[in-house]
């Protein structure tokens, strides 16, 4: 009996016939012993076979044909001459008979299972088969064509072929879909470059050179920042002049079709995904700028099947964050120090101008003084020397004693730019009865409760001269008739100071050329330049029935 043999065969093109599913002149096979003589011949090929066809592990000692071959559950159902290849590609198995052909296919059939015990293909008559013509032109006899099959990653496709006579599985071939993704084997630093080269041009040194690497990365990095299943870094560090990197991965590629690879820095996509840049098994990223990293791997066989790596530049530490910081700090620090120079002369300048303006202010204000004490001390005299001639002797001690003590009070506050109220009020009292002895009028100084007199401080001696000018201009006529009045009140935060007579009051012009009134008025214009804040308001109403209202409204006097 002829010796059959049972050929797997790998291709992507499917829906066509037998002999358009493969390109003949680029088919490649791989036996056992290297002759279609003996069982279980293997046969691959792929319509881009420089891509795909390094996405299978050829029959012989893989590590499937391993497994298998002490597997006896396998073994006691299927041939003990298989052929077994493990593929990473999600193309189909094809599967062709060795010595079957149409005259003698009715003396065998097959069956198509998975390692999970799945039938796909129940035990059927084989009915297709390759091209004559074709198998000529290659010097290869016709082959029966059992179909082509794929799985999910992680299982298996069995094909069995028995003789219907005897029952004798003669061939059996398994095709195991394994999962993969990218492995890092190592990473090249510019420095590095002639390490690199050693490797690439002598690749079956990796054992030797990844004992040597590795000791030299343990004593550049503490042992914690090591992967211990691949003695790999957990992440890369370099410096920021080692922006050129080489990852040099595991596994055997031959296009780089067959490897994308994605980079984001510091969370954004900066290269979206992208076939490799050189047909060979490492990805070389050139210019890098200072940032955090993840590089991301996968084969386009398996894209499913990601493989990441973090690594980062440092910053120069010209460009660094702190650096930016401090200099920053130093920049915004010389600035502010020329803006405070700037500005500190700026105010010993406006300083300067308000100390010589309030200078000019205080001395217009001793100015002031000086003419309403010789006024006031005029208009006093005027009185006792009233007194006088009336030979009111008694009127004129008392006047004199009381002249004395006002005297005595307007020295003192002279020298005060302020002085509280009650101290304001005692002396309109002393003069308010000095006047009276001398025309007999009648006053009232009234207070608000809401106003504390002994925390209130006002200008000193800005009422006595307004209350003379009651006297001599509104009521001196009158005599016993006369009344003045002086109300203090509160309105918010503002005081009201309202000094009123029953006098005939203001006549056009005649009456308000009072020389007192004149000088209190041009003291309030100046405390008004000198106090901006809290503005004194001058104003003559007309009382009624008649007299004289002089307001005074002291503006946020509380505040």
């Amino acid at each position: 009996m002829k010796k059959i043999f049972l050929l797997l065969i790998i291709t992507i093109a499917l829906a066509k016939p037998v002999n358009a599913q493969i390109n003949w002149p680029k088919y490649s096979q791989s036996y056992p012993t290297g002759t279609f003589d003996e069982p279980g011949a293997l046969g691959i090929i792929s319509t881009i076979p420089e891509i795909n066809n390094a996405f299978w592990e050829s029959s012989g000692n893989n590590a499937l044909s391993i497994q298998l071959s002490n597997d006896t559950a396998f073994l006691k159902k299927h041939s003990k001459k298989f052929v077994a290849i493990t593929t990473y590609d999600t193309s189909k198995a094809h599967f062709f008979l060795h010595g079957v052909y149409k005259n003698n296919a009715g003396e065998y059939e097959y069956r198509v299972t998975t390692n999970t015990n799945q039938l796909i293909i129940p035990w059927s008559a084989i009915t297709k088969f390759t091209g004559a013509d074709a198998m000529a032109a290659l010097h290869v006899s016709q082959m029966a064509y059992l179909g082509g099959y794929s799985t999910d990653i992680g299982n298996s496709i069995i094909v069995d072929a028995r003789s219907k006579r005897s029952g004798k599985i003669i061939a059996t071939s398994v095709v195991a879909w394994k999962p993969i993704a990218p492995a890092l084997s190592q990473l090249y630093r510019p420095g590095e470059l002639n390490d690199f080269l050693k490797r690439l041009a002598h690749p079956w040194q990796t054992y030797r050179d990844s004992e040597r690497e590795i000791k030299k990365w343990k004593e550049l990095y503490p042992t914690g920042q090591f992967d211990p299943v691949t003695h790999q870094r957990k992440k890369f560090t370099v410096g920021p002049t080692d922006n050129n990197l080489i990852f040099y991965l595991a596994g055997d590629i031959y296009h780089k079709e067959q490897l994308e690879y994605e980079l984001v820095k510091n969370d954004n996509t900066i290269t979206p995904w992208k076939y490799n840049d050189f047909d060979n098994n490492f990805i070389w990223l050139k210019s890098l700028a200072p940032g955090r990293y993840l590089l991301k791997m996968r084969y386009t066989a398996q894209p499913e099947h990601v493989t990441t790596y973090p690594f980062e530049v440092k910053t120069p530490w010209y460009d660094s964050v702190l650096f930016k910081i401090i200099a920053g700090i130093l920049s915004c620090a010389s600035l502010g120090f020329v803006i405070f120079l700037i500005r500190h002369v700026k105010q010993k300048e406006h300083a300067e101008r308000e100390l010589a303006k309030k200078t000019k202010l205080q001395l217009e204000l001793k100015s002031i003084y000086a003419q309403l004490n010789p006024h006031f001390i005029f208009n006093a005299l005027s009185s006792i020397q009233g007194l006088i001639n009336k030979q009111d002797i008694k009127g004129a001690n008392s006047y004199l004693s009381d002249f004395a003590r006002l005297m005595r009070d307007s020295l003192t506050n002279s020298n005060k730019e302020q002085t509280s109220l009650d101290k304001e009020i005692l002396t309109l009292e002393t003069y308010l009865k000095l006047e009276q002895l001398r025309f007999g009028f009648t006053y009232h100084i009234n207070i608000d409760e809401n106003i504390n007199a002994y925390e209130t401080e006002v200008p000193s001696l800005l009422l006595q001269p307004l209350v003379e000018n009651a006297i001599k201009h509104g009521i001196s006529a009158l005599q016993e008739k006369g009344e003045v009045t002086v109300n203090f009140t509160r309105r918010e935060n503002n005081m009201i100071v309202n000094i009123k007579d029953n006098g005939p009051g203001f006549l056009g012009n005649t009456n308000t050329g009072g020389f007192g009134l004149k000088l209190t008025h041009d003291r309030i214009k100046l405390l008004n330049e000198f106090t901006k804040g809290q503005p004194i308001k001058f104003e003559v109403k007309k009382n009624k029935p008649t007299g004289a209202d002089i307001e005074l409204t002291f503006n946020n006097w509380f505040l």
